[in-house]
């Protein structure tokens, strides 16, 4: 049940985490318009955000523009939205993971040059993944206020920069349109632009989990939409004012018009791979020019502008900045380490916060990349999109372990060449046709179903016919559609490997689809789940009975799971039953001692979970009227029993006690049927021979009743 705060907190986790590595890569592109490409893919995220929160009002559950294609069209559209929404989830996890390293370099400034960097998203996207097969729970707490953290982080440092390094002509000076950037790379940086965005759809997707998804959803995304707006141009137009585009006169082959690398050095007092750098012959420039991956010289690349002849060679100008070189891969620590000397008490506090700040907000962000992955391809394989190994749960962890460790892994892949570009182009490619379709949707929806309850509609409505159609959603589908025409024109890389994605996709669904005999448009309905099975069950007060055997371990274990996912409390009971030809108040030494004993083995097993534990031991003639008993007094919500399957016929269903208890019980009894086989294996045959099999209760002496409640206790 969340709230706005828990909406905003998460979404701003997954959306504003992404300028800790959109800044650089876009700027690498659109050098000098770099605030103006923000705005741009900022206006295209503001209208398919309109989009997703009209959508989510009207069918607020898990999978985006999955399902909103399968309210609106069909099977088959809805999962090929899916299919490339799950490839952002991917990226969103590799792009998050590969960055955390880069940020660390703070400290071991080895993390930031490759394989290391590498190396190190691979161990983030590891360590989550074994996280989430665990099913650890994440704090909604926690991500408020890390939420705000950054949040606040992030406005400091775009205030800090805005008085120390704004300067609005120095922003415009920089610009030279046609030549840096040319036509083509100003484009090219819209495309890669959207990559600050990814995490969109979080919102739709913990729809489900809102209180009021009609009202709470719409105000999120508004919030979202004015923080991340004002923050990205503000931290872009600071980055620029603090490592401004500069240009580098370099020798260009005048028949290939390829410059020719020149060796580059670290700037003196800065021996650290990855830059800054100057040029290693006279007149020793600072290098602005993206270096080879080793560091050593400038790349060979073509030349944009005009070839002239400079003391007998023919030359060109190539243009960069170091917020797109130096810190691709940690823009926000590259402004703080080119605050003024002055401000170098400011600098030694921010640099390690940063660095920490980011890595975190980036390993939520992988985190979240993760859940929605392993969530989503739930919800595809529940609607038979995707074979249902991919919604297999662990049997004990209740966690889609298939499909979380199956997407990091390809995640994990993905990260091993250490190509960022190559990250951001697969995440344009399959987000812009998740939005795309989307946008679609919304506006189709408006024509299907017009008297659909809309609890928030997109803005700006034109009327066409009968029906009202959203503008923010028309231009925002003409927008997101051209950019991924623009992807698959310009990235080779993206075009490959996302087409590769999708064909790979397309023939799973198909084949498993006809495999199974369903239409590929159409919904296969699943079977709903009684009322009774889909409440969620929450017992504050367990009560365990204790013989002593391997069955009433197995029950200490499951009630404390339960205790932990609840926050439960558990009552451990050991009956000691007391023969007819004693008095009830009998002192029974020796079956007290062996209570005392059972009782401190099952205090270690509630350790283990963390579980509050209360010992009880008390006296009766029948177990199971004293098990019934505390129950009552102690207003215990389950009593927990084991059992094991009986070997011959009577008219008792496991044996005297639990009979008694589910008869006579004032609440909810679980009980466990374990083979019988499975008692015997560890040489606890006493217990199951001489009695049932029933975990109900210890006993001083008995009648040999029939279970293991009704065994003497030196056996049990």
């Amino acid at each position: 049940m969340l709230g706005v705060p828990a909406l905003f907190s998460t979404a701003y986790g997954n959306v504003g985490s992404s300028i800790y590595y959109a800044l650089g890569v876009v700027a690498l592109y659109a050098l000098g318009l770099t605030p103006l490409v923000f705005m741009l893919t900022g206006l295209l995220f503001v209208m398919t955000a309109f989009s997703y929160a009209e959508a989510t009002t009207i069918f607020p559950e898990a999978g985006g523009s999955s399902s909103f294609a399968r309210h609106t069209f069909n099977e088959f559209v809805s999962f090929g939205a899916g299919w490339a929404l799950m490839l952002d989830y991917i990226i969103t996890i590799a792009i998050s993971a590969f960055f955390v390293p880069n940020y660390l370099a703070a400290f071991w400034p080895i993390l930031k040059t490759w394989p290391y960097n590498s190396m190190g998203g691979i161990a983030v996207i590891v360590f989550l993944v074994v996280i989430n097969i665990f099913g650890i729970k994440e704090a909604a707490r926690l991500n408020i206020i890390l939420a705000i953290a950054d949040l606040s982080t992030q406005v400091l440092l775009a205030i800090v920069g805005l008085f120390v390094f704004l300067s609005p002509r120095l922003l415009i000076t920089q610009i030279h349109f046609g030549t840096a950037p040319t036509a083509n790379q100003f484009i090219y940086g819209i495309s890669i632009g959207t990559v600050a965005y990814t995490g969109i759809e979080t919102i739709s997707n913990m729809a489900e989990e809102s209180a009021n998804p009609g009202r709470d959803v719409p105000r999120a995304v508004k919030f979202v939409l004015l923080a991340v707006l004002g923050v990205y141009f503000a931290i872009s137009m600071v980055g620029l004012s603090a490592m401004p585009v500069h240009s580098n006169v370099v020798p260009v082959n005048a028949t290939t018009h390829k410059t020719i690398p020149q060796a580059i050095v670290p700037e003196p007092g800065k021996q650290v791979k990855g830059g800054p750098w100057r040029f290693a012959a006279p007149p020793y420039d600072k290098v602005y020019m993206l270096p080879n991956p080793s560091g050593t010289a400038t790349l060979s690349v073509k030349a944009t502008g005009p070839i002239y002849l400079q003391n007998g060679q023919y030359v060109t100008r190539i243009w960069g900045t170091q917020l797109a070189t130096v810190y691709e891969a940690d823009p926000l620590q590259g402004i703080v380490q080119n605050l003024p000397h002055g401000l170098a008490w400011m600098r030694i506090i921010l640099a390690p916060w940063i660095a920490l700040l980011a890595a975190t907000i980036l390993i939520i962000g992988t985190n979240a990349g993760i859940i929605g992955s392993s969530r989503l391809a739930y919800s595809m394989a529940g609607h038979k999109q995707l074979p249902p190994i991919l919604s297999r749960v662990h049997p004990t962890r209740f966690t889609p372990y298939v499909s979380i460790a199956l997407f990091g892994t390809i995640a994990s892949i993905l990260i091993l060449p250490g190509r960022i570009g190559l990250l951001a182009d697969l995440y344009a490619f399959g987000a812009m046709i998740s939005f795309t379709v989307a946008h679609v949707c919304v506006v189709a929806l408006r024509f299907k179903a017009p008297d659909i309850e809309r609890p928030w509609r997109a803005p700006l409505n034109i009327r066409v016919g009968k029906a009202t159609v959203p503008l923010t959603s028309v231009v925002g589908a003409l927008g997101t559609a051209t950019v991924w025409v623009v992807v698959v024109l310009t990235h080779a890389d993206g075009r490959v490997v996302g087409f590769t994605w999708m064909a790979l996709g397309f023939v799973i669904y198909i084949l498993y689809r006809r495999h199974k005999g369903y239409s590929l448009t159409k919904t296969v309905k699943a079977v709903p789940l009684p009322e009774s099975v889909q409440a969620d069950i929450d017992y504050d007060q367990l009560l365990v009975p204790i013989v002593g055997s391997r069955i009433t371990d197995e029950m200490m274990v499951l009630a404390c799971q339960l205790a932990t996912e609840k926050q439960s409390a558990v009552d451990a009971l050991y009956v000691i039953e007391v023969p007819f030809n004693l008095p009830l108040d009998a002192r029974l030494p020796q079956e007290r001692e062996n209570a005392k004993a059972l009782l401190e083995q099952a205090a270690v097993i509630a350790d283990q979970f963390g579980v509050t534990m209360t010992p009880i031991v008390v006296t009766a003639r029948a177990a199971g009227r004293a098990i019934v008993d505390e129950a009552k007094e102690r207003r215990s919500e389950v009593i927990i029993l084991g059992a094991t399957r009986k070997r011959r016929f009577t008219d008792r269903a496991f044996g005297g006690t639990i009979d008694y208890v589910l008869q006579h019980a004032p609440c909810e009894v679980l009980v466990n049927l374990v083979p019988l086989e499975g008692v015997y294996a560890e040489g606890e045959a006493a217990a199951g021979k001489t009695g049932g099999g029933d975990a109900g209760g210890g006993q001083a002496g008995g009648d040999g009743g029939g279970d293991a409640g009704g065994a003497p206790a030196p056996h049990v």
